[in-house]
């Protein structure tokens, strides 16, 4: 399909053409992956504030229905939840590319063809500003999920954000998961599991790890010793699947899920593409154990989205929702700048539905 020549100063134009996904890209690819995992657990909330309260949950048991009698009145009942309230600031991510002067005549020239190729261009430095723009979303995510967020900034300082996660939960398995043969992730997952289940009346339903990680499950000496002893009479299993270890978490759970995330993103400037160069939002060695994404109605996590100023003429601006891109010039030197930004902010509401293990 011929791309549509469509005019750059039209700013939602311009902001849908960018919006769009990227074409051709591999479905498997690591980096840039059509499902951000970070996106399920935290989901985007949209906001019009700049400053908002977090509203920190804390479980309180809230038993069985109650019983009527015939004729007589309905009863009540109110659920008796604690609630924290923490001020947080959304952050900005903006960041602009310079437009060349000869890349700006192409987009103004007489030609349709030309007029294409550079909108083309255009769009896909575009694109490449939304990327890095959705990844540091997902950084944010993740480095929150550890609570080792640190947001920086230009000029070199950085502002550090709290998760909220009580320092049980930031737990270290006593013998690494690197040593195969001594390790035993299951009593591990299952003491997480149970740790959940302390802190918030929910047992862990999700076990999210990079593939590096999830290799030290298929190779760990108790694993497969323990799924040979339940398959006796059947040929030793060597290279256990992953329903066969699933089947070892039954020992203490019905639902427990092991979710395997390698998305990541390649630092500006780096030679390689192959896997080494990737940096991962989950890192290897380490997993990140949750109930479910939602307790009672209630996400365990989100992340809000809010508004960003645009221009509509020289000395006026507007707000609008979500990320947003526009063309602007700078009237000293003449120049235009292809600009992409957004607000945004993760938050734990329920902190301790959360564990971050440090595994091997």
């Amino acid at each position: 399909m011929p791309f549509k020549t469509f005019d750059v100063w039209d700013q939602a134009a311009l902001t849908n053409e960018i919006r769009r996904p990227p074409e051709g890209r591999a479905p498997g690819a690591a980096e840039d992956a059509p499902v951000r995992l970070g996106e399920t657990i935290a989901p985007s909330t949209p906001t019009y504030e700049t400053v908002v309260k977090v509203n920190v949950q804390e479980i309180k048991p809230f038993g069985i229905g109650q019983f009527r009698a015939w004729d007589a009145s309905v009863p009540l009942f109110k659920p008796e939840n604690v609630w924290s309230e923490v001020l947080m600031e959304l952050v900005l991510l903006d960041e602009q590319e310079r437009i060349k002067e000869s890349e700006w005549r192409k987009l103004n020239s007489p030609s349709e063809e030309e007029r294409r190729s550079a909108g083309v261009q255009l769009v896909d430095k575009g694109k490449i500003l939304k990327l890095r723009n959705e990844r540091a979303v997902e950084w944010m995510r993740w480095q929150l999920f550890a609570d080792t967020l640190e947001i920086p900034f230009e000029d070199g300082t950085k502002l550090p954000v709290g998760s909220g996660m009580q320092l049980s939960h930031k737990p270290a398995a006593s013998v690494l998961w690197s040593d195969t043969t001594n390790a035993d992730p299951v009593a591990d997952i299952q003491a997480y599991s149970e740790l959940l289940a302390d802190d918030t009346g929910f047992y862990g339903r999700h076990v999210h790890m990079n593939s590096k990680t999830y290799n030290y499950l298929i190779y760990n000496a108790k694993i497969k010793n323990a799924i040979n002893f339940y398959a006796s009479g059947a040929n030793s299993i060597l290279r256990p699947r992953k329903e066969d270890i699933l089947n070892l978490f039954e020992t203490f759970s019905q639902s427990l899920d092991i979710v395997v995330y390698d998305n990541g993103y390649r630092v500006a400037g780096e030679a390689g593409i192959g896997r080494p160069s990737l940096t991962k939002y989950l890192p290897d060695g380490y997993i990140l154990v949750t109930t479910d994404y939602a307790l009672d109605g209630v996400n365990i996590a989100d992340t809000l989205d809010g508004v960003v100023s645009v221009s509509t003429a020289w000395n006026e601006i507007q707000l609008q929702q979500g990320l947003q891109a526009e063309m602007l010039v700078d009237h000293e030197s003449k120049n235009h700048l292809l600009r992409v930004a957004s607000a945004h902010m993760p938050r734990l509401l329920i902190p301790d539905a959360f564990v971050w293990a440090k595994v091997a």
